[in-house]
C-alpha cells in the first residue's frame, strides 16, 4: 500500500465520551505511522483543547477548530479568525435570543458571567465528568465584551431557544451552524463557524502543503460536523457510535470506539497487519 494520510476526528472517534482514548486507539495510530502513513487529528477543537495525551501520540499534523487552524510537523500554515464585525454582530444575536455560548480561541473561551454559568449547568446535565469539562474549556476569559479579542475562532453555544436550522439561517451568509458532537448534546447546542471554512478545506490546506492527493486520504468521524472531511476524503469512515445520519453518508462504518473500533477498522484498510 502507497502511504496514506488518515485524519482522525478526536471526541467518539479516538476518544469516548468519559474522555479515555482506547489503548487500542494508540497501538493502530503507533503501527499505521511505522508503516510510514500520516496519521492527522481533524477536529472542532482549538488548540489548547488538544491536551498532552493525544499530542504525545506523534501526529504529522492537526487540523484544528473544525478547520480555523492547520499545522504540519509544528508549522502553523493557516490560522482563520472570525472578524471584527461579526464577532460583534454574532454576540448581539446570541446575547439577545439568550442563548448560553461561548467563543474559541487559541488558548481557552472567551464568555460572559451569565453563558459561563450556563455552560457548565448545560454540562453537567450532558452528564461530562468536571475533569472533562476542564479539558474542553481550558482557560477562561470572562468578560462582558466577549466579542472584543481578535483571536476568537468559532462559537459553541447551548441551550438555544430554537433548533439549529433555525440559527444556521438566521447567522447566515457569514457563518455556517451544525449540532454539537458531544454525546447528551440536543439540536438546541451547536457550532458555529465562518462559512467556507470547515474540517474539508482544513484537510485540503494540509493535503497541498503535504503533497499527497486527496484520493489518498481517509477520514474518520462520528458526528455532524465531520460529515464534510469524510465526504472529502478518499474513503470516509463512520465510527460505530456515529449519528445514523453520518453513517448512511459514510464509506464504511467501524465498531464503535470504545470498541476497538479504530484499529480494527485500520486493519481491515490495510493500515497495519
Amino acid at each position: 500500500m502507497g502511504q496514506k494520510v488518515v485524519f482522525l476526528d478526536v471526541d467518539g472517534t479516538m476518544v469516548d465520551f468519559n474522555g479515555k482514548i482506547p489503548a487500542s486507539t494508540k497501538e493502530a495510530v503507533k503501527m499505521a505511522k511505522e508503516n510510514g502513513h500520516k496519521m492527522v487529528i481533524c477536529t472542532g477543537r482549538s488548540r489548547f483543547q488538544i491536551y498532552e495525551e493525544l499530542l504525545e501520540m506523534g501526529f504529522s499534523g492537526i487540523v484544528g477548530g473544525a478547520g480555523a487552524f492547520v499545522i504540519s510537523d509544528g508549522r502553523e500554515i493557516y490560522h482563520a479568525y472570525i472578524d471584527a464585525e461579526h464577532r460583534k454582530s454574532s454576540y448581539d444575536y446570541l446575547e439577545g435570543k439568550g442563548f448560553v455560548f461561548c467563543y474559541q480561541a487559541d488558548d481557552g473561551v472567551v464568555l460572559n458571567r451569565r453563558s459561563y454559568e450556563g455552560m457548565m449547568d448545560a454540562c453537567r446535565d450532558m452528564g461530562i465528568s468536571e475533569d472533562r469539562i476542564g479539558n474542553l474549556v481550558g482557560k477562561i476569559h470572562l468578560t462582558e465584551e466577549p466579542w472584543d479579542y481578535e483571536k476568537n475562532e468559532k462559537i459553541i453555544y447551548y441551550r438555544a431557544p430554537f433548533a439549529v436550522e433555525r440559527v444556521h439561517a438566521d447567522m447566515e451568509p457569514y457563518f455556517d451552524v451544525v449540532a454539537l458532537s458531544l454525546d447528551g448534546a440536543d439540536d438546541f447546542s451547536g457550532e458555529i463557524g465562518i462559512n467556507g471554512i470547515n474540517k474539508a478545506t482544513g484537510m485540503e490546506l494540509y493535503l497541498k502543503y503535504v503533497g499527497i492527493g486527496r484520493e489518498d486520504s481517509i477520514a474518520f468521524g462520528d458526528g455532524p460536523n465531520d460529515l464534510q472531511m469524510m465526504e472529502y476524503a478518499g474513503i470516509g469512515v463512520a465510527m460505530g457510535n456515529a449519528r445514523e445520519d453520518v453513517k448512511i453518508r459514510a464509506d464504511m462504518t467501524a465498531g464503535a470506539v470504545n470498541d476497538d473500533g479504530i484499529y480494527r477498522a485500520f486493519a481491515k484498510l490495510g493500515l497495519i497487519g
